[in-house]
């Protein structure tokens, strides 16, 4: 690894040159080429030292780059990230160039860590997924709900963490959690899911996971569901790769224990590059819940198919995703006097840009439509979301 990163490096140091000597003076072209032959030798403490000097002399984002690079090679992770972050933020720094310097950023924070945020703007046309106001039946009662979904415009802010632990073999602490902000606090939701990571194998390829996710609806707790899962990379090539997890745990709802389950899903996905500006993907689950009552019981499944574009000419980045998927449930609803049966749709579209940026944040636009028809009306929903993702 550390060979090839050192010949990319001298790659781009040798397309860098004719630049660097138009804007620097003839000392300065050959303490940079000094650096590069320092750096081929091995000697990264000698070419780290010629790039400090030259940084001391000009502002170059080309010497900061190969500095945050030899920085990496040594292992000085704070400061090489700080330096190809501080490239990778500048307005005019192209976008190619940041994207080869996202893998370093992604391998620094890997071995030491990272904490990012983002905030999405929210316009959901139903965030309460309620029925539209239609006749369903209860008993031998034809209902008409007089509650009608509305829409509502609100704030999701997001957060992404990991740390490993000290000492351990990629081993650490993961977090992911939203909280969703809506006007009168009483829809504001709060999901989080949290746990300890560890590869069960040298390669990595195989980790078991212990965590919990749980979740509040207007202010109270609704749910948490300690887990155990294993997931692992089952195939991989230089284009592709197909991964599994097998996920188990327990339900508890805070206020109606009816509901509480013992929990286990398998999912399978693949993904592969069909070009350099397209993938594809696939991801398939197989679910059972089993609760204290068996009308709240179900097998379920889901399939999500996936595609990636990108134009370079233009630089938009377009991803389509949908979403099938199902529930049976075990028993006859005591309340609505039928077995329920579920059936889900749901497609999104994202768009992007590569120079849709705020700072070191990526901007999208997000839409997607959602469908839930059950046999049993008072179950049955649809909404649509319009979103502005700043991540």
């Amino acid at each position: 690894m550390r060979r090839l990163v050192i010949a990319l490096l001298l790659a781009a140091a040798a397309t860098a040159g004719p630049a660097l000597a138009q804007s620097t003076d003839d000392a300065m072209q050959r303490a940079f080429v000094e650096a590069m032959q320092q750096l081929r030798a091995g000697n990264f403490e000698r070419a780290e030292g010629v790039l400090r000097d030259l940084l001391k002399r000009t502002g170059s984002p080309r010497v900061k780059l190969e500095l945050a690079r030899v920085l990496y090679l040594e292992g000085k992770d704070a400061e090489a990230k700080a330096l190809f972050k501080e490239v990778s933020m500048q307005s005019d720094t192209p976008w190619r160039v940041r994207d080869n310097i996202a893998p370093f950023v992604r391998s620094i924070e890997e071995r030491s860590g990272y904490l990012k945020l983002g905030v999405t703007i929210v316009s959901d046309s139903n965030p309460r997924n309620l029925a539209p106001q239609e006749e369903f039946t209860i008993g031998n009662l034809r209902v008409t709900p007089t509650e009608a979904p509305k829409k509502m415009n609100g704030l999701r802010y997001s957060v992404q963490g990991w740390r490993p632990f000290h000492g351990s073999s990629r081993a650490g602490g993961y977090l992911s959690a939203s909280y969703a902000d809506y006007p009168g606090h009483q829809l504001d939701r709060i999901t989080a899911d949290l746990g300890v990571l560890k590869p069960l194998s040298s390669s990595g390829r195989v980790r078991g996971k212990a965590g919990v996710e749980f979740g509040t609806f207007g202010g109270k707790r609704l749910y948490h569901f300690p887990y155990l899962a294993l997931d692992s990379i089952l195939k991989q090539t230089q284009s592709a790769r197909l991964t599994g997890e097998v996920k188990l745990g327990k339900v508890k709802f805070a206020d109606f224990g009816y509901l509480d389950a013992n929990y286990l899903s398998v999912s399978a996905s693949v993904a592969k590059a069909v070009s350099t500006t397209a993938s594809m993907s696939l991801a398939a689950t197989l679910e059972h819940s089993q609760a204290r009552e068996d009308p709240y019981s179900y097998v379920g499944w889901q399939l999500g198919p996936s595609v990636d574009l990108f134009w370079p000419s233009s630089l938009y980045l377009v991803r389509a995703r949908a979403s099938l998927g199902g529930r049976r449930y075990k028993a006859v609803d005591p309340l609505f006097g039928e077995r329920r049966s579920d059936s889900t749709q749901r497609l999104e579209l994202t768009l992007g840009n590569k120079q849709w940026r705020w700072r070191d944040s990526r901007i999208s636009l997000v839409a997607s439509l959602e469908r839930n028809r059950s046999n049993i009306g008072f179950y049955s929903y649809r909404k649509f979301n319009l979103s502005v993702a700043i991540e």
